[in-house]
């Protein structure tokens, strides 16, 4: 028994260390796959979503009590007590008459069956069956869409914060050719081959760099609260991300892209299943336009004997069975302004659905052609990189032959700190750019 207690404690402690790995991995360095894991755990609006999903369940599952039979079984125990009394017949006789002149007391015991069933209400428990079911299947697929959001906001700040670190290096970079450039500058003056102001020019360089690179810190600071945050963790909780990151990207006709989305889109789905929802809130609205018609049975005992309840079963009993019928023939325009309000909330739900479908298609089109634009601004930006490595060579030589001048020398530097900032930028903007169609497309949940 105490080497069950000991695994048992055993398992605990090292469950609780699991949880704790995964939620704070201490010294580890987060893929993109283990920061979603650890905000599909935290966030609220998902969790939010799931009770969402719950409830819309246990609705449709309770819609069924319309059409199922009500039973119900009742007991009850009844003391009566009467007092003396001066009235017989209802005529007043006076007091000294033994008979009336008692305190009655009597315990009566009672036992009742009713049993009740819809036979038909104008076709409400079959259309608000269907309806909770569409309504469920809707939560489910807004369920979906809270995922896919959640799992997009978290790429999102995690190429940003992957794109500021790249840039960070490159503003190190920036600051590491300054000093080196002051350096040089310094022992040329030193030597009689450059004058005192390019000393000057140097320094200046190196501190506006310098500045440029604390900024920058500042923003990877910010990057870093900002994945925490998306990911349901403290914005100052210490974190490390694999700096590498390679995304398969597929590329499909515009077209092809456009359909899947209007086949995948959860939010799309739902809100196709709203409509078919309002639809059927409509004819839920109506049922008060037919009659209503009910089948009870009850069946009942009271004896002043428990025993009696179930002796003489042939003796002391009520029974009745019946048909209910009734229908609302006018009141006040209620049931015409509920049906007219239920159509008013048709057509919005299927505007709404139109406008999302016409801003989801505008979306993917912009989308696509901007993934396009990157694929030519990428390739562009190589070529500028290479050219700009070859041109700061190039001016780094001939200033140390002094056949350069300092300012060349500069502004050489400052165009391959662009074309190195430009081209991280592009990167970076273009792998969110395909995150966000992959979200815009329904294809997150299948690959995350």
């Amino acid at each position: 028994m105490r080497t069950y207690h000991l695994f048992a404690v055993l398992g605990i402690m090292v469950w609780l260390l699991g949880i704790g790995w995964a939620q704070n991995p201490q010294g580890k360095a987060l893929t993109l796959e283990e920061c979603i894991h650890i905000a599909l755990q935290n966030n609220s609006q998902l969790r939010l979503a799931s009770y969402q999903k719950q409830l819309a369940h246990f609705t449709y599952r309770g819609s069924f009590q319309d059409i199922l039979p009500s039973l119900r079984l009742s007991y009850g125990t009844f003391k009566f007590e009467r007092g003396p009394t001066s009235y017989l017949g209802g005529e007043y006789v006076g007091k000294g008459i033994p008979a009336l002149d008692r305190i009655t007391r009597q315990t009566d015991y009672s036992f009742s069956i009713n049993f009740s069933q819809n036979i038909y209400d104008g076709g409400y428990w079959w259309n608000n069956i269907h309806k909770t079911h569409v309504d469920e299947q809707a939560q489910s697929f807004n369920y979906e869409a809270e995922k896919q959001s959640t799992i997009l906001n978290v790429m999102q700040r995690y190429f940003t914060l992957l794109k500021e670190i790249k840039l960070l290096q490159v503003y190190q970079q920036a600051v590491e050719r300054s000093q080196k450039q002051l350096e040089r500058a310094q022992r040329m003056y030193e030597l009689g081959s450059a004058a005192r102001v390019d000393v000057y020019r140097a320094q200046v360089n190196l501190g506006n760099d310098k500045i440029r690179l604390l900024n920058q810190q500042n923003v990877v600071a910010k990057a870093r609260r900002d994945l925490n945050l998306a990911m349901g963790r403290d914005p100052g909780e210490p974190l490390e991300i694999v700096p590498e990151f390679e995304l398969e990207k597929k590329r499909e006709k515009l077209q092809n892209l456009i359909q899947k989305a209007m086949q995948q889109n959860p939010t799309l789905r739902k809100m196709e299943l709203d409509i078919q929802s309002s639809h059927l809130q409509t004819k839920l609205a109506s049922r008060n336009f037919y009659p209503q018609i009910s089948a009870f049975f009850t069946y009942s005992r009271r004896t002043p004997e428990f025993r009696g309840l179930y002796r003489e079963l042939s003796r002391e009993y009520n029974w009745t069975f019946g048909l209910n019928f009734s229908w609302n023939l006018f009141n006040g325009f209620g049931d015409y302004i509920n049906v007219q309000k239920a159509k008013v909330n048709e057509s919005l739900a299927r505007e709404q659905y139109l406008d999302y479908q016409r801003n989801l298609i505008s979306t993917i089109q912009n989308l696509y052609q901007t993934l396009k634009a990157y694929d030519e601004i990428i390739a562009i930006n190589k070529e500028n990189l290479k050219a700009a490595q070859e041109e700061y060579r190039l001016a780094e030589e001939r200033y140390r032959v002094g056949s350069g001048t300092a300012l060349e020398l500069r502004d050489a530097q400052v165009n391959l700190t662009q074309a190195e900032q430009v081209l991280v930028s592009a990167e970076y903007d273009a792998v969110i750019a395909y995150s966000q169609l992959q979200e815009a497309l329904g294809e997150l949940l299948e690959k995350y």
